[in-house]
């Protein structure tokens, strides 16, 4: 770089420290960066192989860990021995229990010898006989092992009584012990008299019943059973097969599957400090191996906070949308990591690091994002890598003819055309080329590229307003013609109009030369002359109309006075491009593109007319108001505006004549300071002087002389 002035750097205020230039905001971006990127890296999803339940394993799979898996095939058998010891469950008809209540009730009216017996009225007794029919209405009759299997599970005891001897097909007159449960029950819920509870018993007791199934009840007390037997968990070992190639997927398979994953991700121990620490060294060792890049190879990068911040923000964005790719790929019940097979999703972070930074940062961090998604995500590693990274080279040779928003559609679809050969090696080594897995990778490849295509037309606008960044897409949309401010220069300022498109010309060949920004140099140097449509008649290059002089307004005016006004199209420039909203870019150039150059014309001209001393003139007052270039594409423009400007008062044009002039205009600027903010160098220096001295030469070169026609010889 051009030596550039230093001073004495007053200690930095609290404010200061996290300004752009101070780079306490850039440590800030950094550490969020970091934290942001170890979670990343600390919470990655645990790959096991996918299998679809019913389906043919097409390998096998081995245990990679000791683990304990629910056997729900063994918990079946466990739970189907304990209900062998369920037996059959009876109620009573109603109809039978109606049919007794009939015969009790008519034998209190006719056989009056029962008050004789018990010492209640009518009524009592009545009330006592509804206390037995509803409890043996709600009876549940089962013999002395399923009575035994419920004490034994500790299972409440509900309406559920004990019979021996029970069948369906015959009535059979219930034991003793069952009229005896039923009696302490309805005594203890009702609390009526022991002595008529028995008194009614003793009657239902002689009656032979026909008894029914109760199915509920049997189901009900089998799934009480059920529950009480835990679920069985079956040991697997490290190295144990899972399931052989060829065999039929079963939900066990499936369950010990799911049981290793889990068994995988604790052993992980996500939450013990010593796991955070080192996801975070990982994450701050990838982080300073950027920054050292960016410093050594990219230092207009590093040096700038917005474009550092650009980095951050492309790469946690694409790590992001992988993150969300594959949850969606592994949550989803169809399995759609069967689908997509070679997922693809650095081309997207490729393809912004190309336009929006450059090709050199696009292929050092989409390379480095290939590996840390590649071994990161849920996903075969060797194939995920290999198809990203040349996806990846097809992304940053595609990306150089963007110029037009629609243009990513055909870049993306170059980079679909390069993966199918990769695709199609990947199947013939498998053995699967001529089946429906090629043609299903072919599309959701398809997809993938349609979906980063959809998501860079909406993200690099974002990119571009929260960056303060211009793509080459919106710098094309600056250079059409009907443009408002490049009509008026044309209508208004014809002579300054046919000066920018000059100097345009040369700016772009010059800027691809030394590798700068063509497109920029060529936008910049279009608008860069763009506040001369206010007074062009001050301006030499529209004095002269149609091949006839007009009058130089100057000779009217003082030195001071024109020196104001050339001084003017500056600030008038910069007032009309910010009421045009044109972006910042470009607004530099027309505020840079003199620099703090002296207006030598004017300069001498208050000289003579003062007839004095360098000393009485404020040379302050004749220099154009800065800033110096900070770009070299600004830079490239003030050496292009003025060489153009001079090449036309040549008076011998030569290549000898050509040189010295660009030579002199090149040195006047470097003693005048006037590149020490800029990033060139001596070199690019030399390269410019070179091309320049070429191409106006190229531009005057002689044409054919045509020969007169022959006077009278009519059209």
């Amino acid at each position: 770089m051009i030596a550039s002035k230093y001073k004495k750097a007053a200690p930095p205020t609290w404010r200061e420290i996290f300004t752009e230039k101070r780079g306490g905001a850039r440590l800030l971006v950094g550490l969020i960066f970091v934290i942001l990127l170890a979670t990343f890296l600390h919470f990655r999803e645990v790959r096991i192989d996918v299998l679809e339940l019913d389906a043919t394993a097409k390998g096998y799979i081995v245990a990679q860990i000791d683990f304990s898996f629910p056997d729900s095939e063994a918990t079946y058998v466990l739970k189907q021995e304990a209900i062998k010891d369920v037996g059959n469950i009876y109620r009573f008809r109603e109809s039978e229990i109606k049919k007794v209540r009939h015969r009790f009730e008519m034998n209190l009216i006719n056989n009056p010898l029962w008050r004789k017996e018990q010492d209640a009225t009518f009524e009592e007794m009545y009330n006592a006989l509804d206390a037995v029919v509803d409890t043996l209405k709600s009876a549940n009759i089962t013999d002395s092992r399923t009575n035994s299997k419920r004490e034994e599970l500790n299972l409440p005891q509900g309406t559920f009584y004990t019979s021996s001897d029970l069948q369906l097909d015959e009535p059979v007159v219930l034991d003793p012990s069952f009229w005896r449960q039923v009696s302490v029950n309805v005594i203890e819920e009702y609390n009526y008299p022991k002595a008529t509870v028995d008194y009614i018993i003793r009657f239902f007791g002689e009656h032979p019943w026909r008894l029914q199934n109760d199915l509920d009840s049997y189901r009900y007390f089998k799934s009480l059973v059920e529950k009480t037997i835990p679920e069985k968990y079956t040991y697997i070992s490290a190295g144990s097969k899972i399931i052989d190639q060829g065999e039929k997927v079963t939900d066990r398979h499936l369950s010990m599957l799911g049981a290793m994953k889990k068994a995988l991700a604790d052993s992980r121990n996500l939450w013990e400090w010593e796991t955070i620490l080192g996801s975070f060294l990982f994450a701050l060792s990838l982080t300073l191996a950027g920054v050292l890049y960016l410093r050594i190879f990219q230092t207009e990068v590093y040096v700038s906070f917005r474009q550092t911040s650009l980095v951050a923000s492309i790469i946690i964005l694409t790590l992001f949308l992988s993150k969300l790719a594959e949850y969606i790929l592994l949550q989803n019940d169809h399995q759609l990591i069967d689908f997509v097979r070679y997922p693809i999703f650095i081309p997207f972070a490729t393809i912004l690091f190309c336009m929006l930074l450059n090709q050199q940062i696009a292929i050092l961090f989409s390379f480095a994002l290939t590996i840390i998604i590649g071994i990161t995500l849920a996903v075969e590693h060797s194939n995920f890598l290999f198809i990203n990274l040349i996806t990846v080279i097809g992304a940053i040779l595609s990306s150089r003819s963007l110029k037009k928003r629609k243009d990513v559609f055909s870049t993306v679809a170059k980079v679909w055309c390069l993966a199918v050969p990769v695709m199609i090696a990947f199947n013939l080594v498998g053995s699967s080329l001529f089946s429906m897995a090629t043609l299903t990778d072919f599309f959701s490849a398809g997809i993938c590229l349609f979906i980063i295509a959809m998501l860079l037309i909406g993200v690099m606008p974002l990119f571009e307003s929260l960056f303060n960044v211009m793509t080459d897409i919106s710098l094309m949309e600056f250079l059409d013609p009907s443009n408002e401010l490049l009509r008026r220069l044309a209508q208004e300022a014809p002579g300054t109009y046919h000066h920018s498109v000059t100097v345009s010309n040369l700016a772009e060949s010059i800027a691809s030369a030394i590798g700068a920004n063509p497109i920029l140099a060529r936008v910049g140097a279009m608008y860069h002359d763009i506040g001369k449509t206010n007074n062009p008649h001050y301006y030499t290059e529209n004095l002269l109309l149609e091949g006839s002089s007009t009058f130089n307004i100057h000779k009217l005016l003082l030195a001071t006075e024109s020196v104001q006004v050339i001084k003017s199209h500056v600030t008038e420039g910069e007032y009309m491009a910010r009421k045009y909203k044109l972006p910042s870019q470009i607004i530099d150039f027309i505020k840079q593109h003199h620099g703090t150059t002296l207006i030598q014309y004017f300069y001498h001209k208050q000289l003579e007319e003062i007839k004095g001393t360098k000393e009485r003139v404020d040379e302050q007052q004749f220099r154009y108001p800065g800033p110096k270039p900070q770009t070299k594409e600004a830079a490239i423009l003030m050496i292009c505006d003025s060489v153009e400007a001079t090449s036309r008062s040549l008076e011998e044009f030569s290549e000898a004549s050509v040189r010295k002039m660009v030579e002199k205009m090149i040195l006047d600027r470097i003693e005048d300071g006037q590149f020490d903010e800029c990033p060139l160098t001596f070199h690019e220096l030399w390269m410019i002087k070179n091309k320049l001295v070429t191409l106006i030469l190229a531009s005057a070169h002689a044409r054919i002389r045509y020969p007169k026609k022959p006077e009278g010889s009519g059209k």
